[in-house]
Parts: structure tokens; C-alpha cells; sequence
């Protein structure tokens, strides 16, 4: 009887391991997986350059010091995901969802990030120049240090956001709205503001030096201490250093 139930045992543990998978764990350090959530389409391949996750769904991820750049994740699932000093220049991330991330020190310099669901998520001193973030979802993000130079975030609603000291030089915010956001030592240089609204935002110690504020909503900024050698808005001046 007992070889019988082993007999049995055996014959189910082979039909189980035959069933296809769809999920697989990985924790990844530089480009060695040891896999913890990642679902299977080519999700099984290890972080690495040009690597295809798309649509793939990853949970409690861990990335570090990893190169990943051309990656293609767009519309991956990877909530609460940790991507340590990652590099994921020119990766494709359009439409993830990636509320809850963690991205700090990553470089993701001309990435695609149109309609990524970016709630809640942590880019401290994140690279970001270059990227297209229109559509995303912003709600709660923090930006603090970030790279933002040459972005394309016009249209963007970053309310409420958190980008001290972050770099926004040549990024393009046209009609984006930054209401109630701590842009405290934010620079703002040669940035295409053209009908933003920056209402009740601190940018106390930022620059908006050579910026165009056409038509932008500045009601209750607090730009105390701030450069604003702008123009297209009364707040804006020019010293005699700057006129010929």
C-alpha cells in the first residue's frame, strides 16, 4: 500500500512540473537573476541591455547596479518594484505600471514614459533628461535632485509632486500644471513654461533664468530669493548685465 501512495506521489509531482508556468520570482544584482515575480512571456531572461519584458508581471522586484539600457518594458506590472542605480537609458517604459517604484540613482535618460502609472514612486536623484513623460500618472511622485533637462512633460499634471533641486533646464512644461508643488531650489533655465500653472508652489532659491512664463499662472508662487531674469510675465525682469 505505501509503494502505492509513492507510486502516486511521484506521478503527481511529474504532472505538476509539467503544467506551464506563468510566474517566476526574481531578486536581481547586476545581471546575475536569482528570480523573484517576474511572469513568463520572455520574462525569464536576466536584466540586461535590449532585454524584452513587456507585459510582464513583477512583484516586489529588486534591480541593482543592472544594465538594462534599450530595455523594453512597456506595459510591465511591477508595483513597489526596486530599481537601484539601474540603467535604463532609452528604455521603453510607455503605459508600465510602476506605482510605488523606487528608481533612485537610476539613469533613465531618454526613456519613454508616456502613460506609465508612476503613483507614489521615488526617483531621488534619478536621471531623467531627455524623457517623455506626457500622460503619466504623477500623484505623489518625488523628484527630489532629479535630471528633468530636455524632458517632454507639457501638458503634465506634476501637482502636489516633490522636485527639490531638481533640473528642469530646456524641459518643456507647456500648459503643464505644478499646483502646491516643492520645487524649493529648482532650476527652471531656458524651460518653455508657456501657459503652466504654478499656482501656490514654493520655488524659493530655484532660477527661472531665460524661461518663458507666457500666459502661466504664478498666483501664490513663493519665488522669494529666486532668479527670474524670465519673460513673458510681469514677475519676470532682466538686470543690466543681460540687456545689450
Amino acid at each position: 500500500m505505501k509503494s502505492t501512495i509513492k507510486l502516486f506521489m511521484i506521478f503527481g509531482t511529474i504532472l505538476i512540473s509539467l503544467i506551464p508556468t506563468t510566474q517566476i520570482s526574481a531578486q536581481v544584482y547586476g545581471n546575475a537573476a536569482s528570480h523573484h515575480a517576474v511572469q513568463l512571456n520572455n520574462c525569464y531572461a536576466s536584466p540586461s541591455p535590449r532585454v524584452n519584458w513587456s507585459g510582464c508581471h513583477v512583484g516586489n522586484a529588486e534591480v541593482h547596479f543592472a544594465n538594462m539600457t534599450g530595455a523594453n518594458l512597456s506595459y510591465i506590472v511591477a508595483q513597489n518594484g526596486l530599481f537601484y542605480n539601474v540603467n535604463l537609458s532609452g528604455a521603453n517604459l510607455k503605459n508600465s505600471v510602476l506605482a510605488g517604484g523606487n528608481f533612485a540613482y537610476s539613469d533613465l535618460s531618454g526613456a519613454d514614459l508616456r502613460g506609465a502609472d508612476l503613483r507614489n514612486a521615488d526617483f531621488y536623484h534619478a536621471n531623467l533628461s531627455g524623457v517623455d513623460m506626457r500622460g503619466a500618472n504623477l500623484v505623489g511622485a518625488r523628484f527630489p535632485g532629479v535630471d528633468f533637462s530636455n524632458a517632454n512633460l507639457a501638458g503634465q499634471n506634476m501637482s502636489h509632486t516633490n522636485i527639490i533641486g531638481a533640473d528642469l533646464s530646456d524641459a518643456d512644461l507647456q500648459n503643464a500644471t505644478l499646483v502646491g508643488v516643492d520645487m524649493r531650489n529648482a532650476i527652471f533655465d531656458d524651460t518653455d513654461l508657456r501657459g503652466a500653472n504654478l499656482e501656490n508652489s514654493d520655488v524659493t532659491g530655484g532660477s527661472f533664468a531665460d524661461s518663458d512664463l507666457t500666459g502661466a499662472n504664478l498666483g501664490g508662487l513663493d519665488y522669494s530669493g529666486t532668479e527670474m531674469s524670465c519673460r513673458g510675465s510681469p514677475v519676470c525682469h532682466k538686470t543690466d548685465s543681460d540687456n545689450p
